[in-house]
């Protein structure tokens, strides 16, 4: 993780961002805006996690924690793809394309 950056935050939240870091460590922040970014926790498990109630200092957190979004999957890309153009051609989807393979439970 690098060190936040504090000249990306607007001035009005540098004393709630402030006030978070005094409660939980830069590395606890960062990682739970990156279970954020990867698609773990919602907004609103997010916002519970750091004890934050307005949702632009969520977003500002993501800014000052220069927090990236993941790579997409090209496998998912493709399958989504292939959805739509079958949908677009009026042909019916099957069953194993309409789930990401992520969501398919595995025995």
């Amino acid at each position: 993780m690098s060190a936040p950056n504090f000249n990306r935050a607007r001035p009005e939240y540098l004393a709630d961002i402030e006030e978070l870091r005094g409660r939980l460590s830069d590395d606890q922040i960062a990682d739970v805006l990156e279970r954020y970014q990867a698609g773990g926790l919602d907004r609103d498990q997010t916002m519970e996690a750091l004890a934050i109630d307005y949702i632009g200092l969520l977003y500002e957190l993501i800014a000052v924690y220069e927090i990236e979004a993941p790579a997409p999957d090209p496998a998912e890309e493709e399958r989504q793809a292939t959805v739509m153009s079958m949908l677009l051609n009026g042909e019916e989807v099957p069953m194993d394309l309409r789930q990401p393979a992520s969501w398919r439970v595995r025995h």
